[in-house]
């Protein structure tokens, strides 16, 4: 019985040792540029940015509708920083919308200006938002203090993770948000070209874009739910 094992496994293992490296071969490609097969699905209609604030200045606003005149499809578009709190006020790497806030009782204020106004740019152009679910609001950040960076070339890279780089300390609080913004896109926009759109949750996580203060503050808060609309 034993023998007739062990002549089994060589019968199998010998091919995997008796195979020699094969000499590459020439491949020889040809071309017929005349010939149609299908239709060419363009794939390289999209562009990104880090600075959602750009869209709606003057030059931004050129600059899209040049983008989406190139394009014999929808233009999809994604930014960094559409749940960041500031004022919207221009900078390198950095930008804001202040849709969320809280007031002095810790309750949820928001605020669809901004991002209003972004998206207004797109759609107006014809364009598709990717919606980017990030980043973390000052209010919603786990370690708010520094919050914003203030970044130029040089200083080493790291120093752009500040207070909106977090995972939020509130995920019931969080999750709303993220609700209450399709909620109102949805509104504005209306229901089937919201859902034309991609939506992004986060960006690049497994880096420093997602920072936790401790793994015990961010594990606890995750089960936390919230009820099914």
């Amino acid at each position: 019985m034993k023998r007739h094992l062990v002549a089994l496994l060589l019968a199998a293992c010998a091919p995997l040792h008796a195979a020699e490296p094969s000499t590459p071969q020439p491949v020889r490609l040809a071309i017929d540029a005349t010939q149609a097969k299908g239709p060419l699905t363009p794939i390289w209609a999209w562009f990104g940015y880090d600075e959602p604030n750009y869209t709606t200045a003057p030059n931004g606003k050129k600059l899209l509708s040049d983008i989406a005149a190139l394009s014999p499809v929808p233009v999809h578009v994604r930014t960094h920083n559409l749940m960041t709190s500031g004022d919207g006020s221009y900078a390198l790497k950095w930008g804001s919308t202040n849709m969320y806030s809280e007031d002095k009782d810790g309750k949820p204020v928001y605020d669809w200006t901004i991002i209003d106004g972004i998206f207004d740019t797109y759609i107006e152009r014809g364009m598709k938002p990717l919606a980017q679910i990030g980043f973390m609001p000052e209010a919603l950040s786990q370690r708010p203090q520094p919050y914003r960076h203030h970044w130029k070339p040089g200083p080493p890279y790291p120093a752009l993770f500040t207070g909106w780089a977090t995972p939020p300390n509130d995920y019931a609080k969080w999750s709303e948000l993220v609700y209450q913004w399709v909620k109102h896109s949805v509104a504005r926009y209306g229901q089937k070209e919201v859902e034309s759109w991609y939506w992004e949750v986060w960006n690049e996580p497994d880096l420093s874009t997602w920072s936790r203060r401790t793994r015990s503050a961010s594990t606890s808060r995750c089960t936390t739910t919230r009820p099914t609309r």
